[in-house]
């Protein structure tokens, strides 16, 4: 069956295409169209069961009224938060939220992005990016796309991003440990460590320990590989405990690591020595309200990474901000 176009429409109710989309866009009122053809209009589209297609509006309007946002894993319940704020802030701007998880994987990242800009001709991008550095996006064809980064930035890299303060929560954690007697503590570090929100919080859990004169411990400082999460972190807790009995905290640096890590200490195994273990996370999920075990965790802002980064796309695409913003929100300590 042939699509119903806007033209059929015009011919079948002797209306203009700029009226009828006028009406069909909800801006019948803004442009003096009558009660009565409004309703002509919207009666007859129900009838002929009409539906617009977004690529003819986008060659029409120039736009798609589609965002994309790019993420590392959707999964995680700090991914799929500021998503949903984002969604909700721009729904009420007449814009579609798209989003594509990377798993941490560069070649995926390109791919997606290439996706979005040249199949679904998406207005703008929001991205937590997996890049170790910033010639992807350096280039003339993704340059000119408007374009923030949240979570993440690219080192030397001259654009608009909203993060959180990862280098002051990992410090203030530490402070907190220490203060609470904690001598000896390790840090389950995330692949790829080179991602600007990893370092910084390795960074201020090393000057943490060096402030509260407590000696930085190579051996405390795990990697736990993105794609073997739960392996990694049993693996990385069976040797603590064998070699450092008088382990007195794991600071985990992401909610995957520190969810792992209760499921590990579950364990029979571990229940002895591990109920002995303070856990301090970077994050804070529902999971650690309901739980019997305290967590202290670090709560980042996600109502306002993603209000800030969806009302700052929009700014840059309606061509309000020119210069390059650089948003840094603060974390919040919350102890159990």
């Amino acid at each position: 069956m042939k699509r119903l176009q806007l033209e059929d429409l015009s011919k079948q109710l002797g209306f203009s295409k700029t009226l009828i989309s006028m009406v069909l866009n909800g801006k019948g009122n803004q442009y003096g169209i009558s009660k009565k053809t409004q309703a002509e209009v919207l009666d007859a589209v129900a009838k002929l069961d009409y539906t617009p297609n977004k690529f003819a509006k986008a060659l029409r309007t120039g736009k798609s009224n589609f965002i994309g946002l790019i993420v590392a894993d959707i999964a995680n319940p700090f991914y799929s938060k500021i998503a949903k704020n984002i969604e909700g802030v721009l729904f009420e701007k007449n814009y579609n939220l798209m989003v594509c998880s990377t798993d941490e994987n560069e070649e995926k990242e390109k791919r997606l992005v290439e996706m979005m800009i040249n199949q679904q001709g998406v207005d703008g991008l929001i991205i937590a990016s997996t890049f170790k550095d910033s010639s992807f996006y350096d280039q003339p064809r993704y340059s000119s796309i408007p374009t923030v980064f949240i979570d993440r930035v690219l080192p030397l890299f001259n654009t608009n991003y909203v993060v959180i303060d990862n280098y002051g929560g990992a410090l203030e954690i530490i402070n907190h440990l220490a203060a609470k007697g904690c001598k000896k503590n390790a840090c389950f570090s995330i692949t790829p460590s080179f991602i600007s929100t990893i370092e910084d919080r390795v960074n201020g859990y090393k000057d943490a320990l060096t402030k509260n004169k407590l000696k930085f411990d190579p051996s405390l400082l795990r990697p736990i590989n993105f794609e073997k999460v739960q392996s990694d972190v049993e693996e990385a807790i069976t040797d603590l405990l064998k070699t450092q009995p008088d382990l007195d905290a794991i600071f985990a640096l992401n909610n995957n690591i520190a969810t792992a890590i209760l499921n590990v200490l579950k364990k029979k195994q571990f229940v002895e020595k591990g109920n002995k273990i303070k856990i301090a996370c970077f994050d804070d999920i529902d999971l650690f309200n309901i739980i019997d075990r305290p967590i202290i965790s670090v709560s980042q802002p996600v109502e306002e990474i993603g209000k800030n980064a969806s009302l700052l796309i929009l700014d840059i695409m309606d061509g309000k901000q020119t210069n390059k913003s650089n948003i840094v929100l603060s974390t919040k300590l919350i102890e159990r």
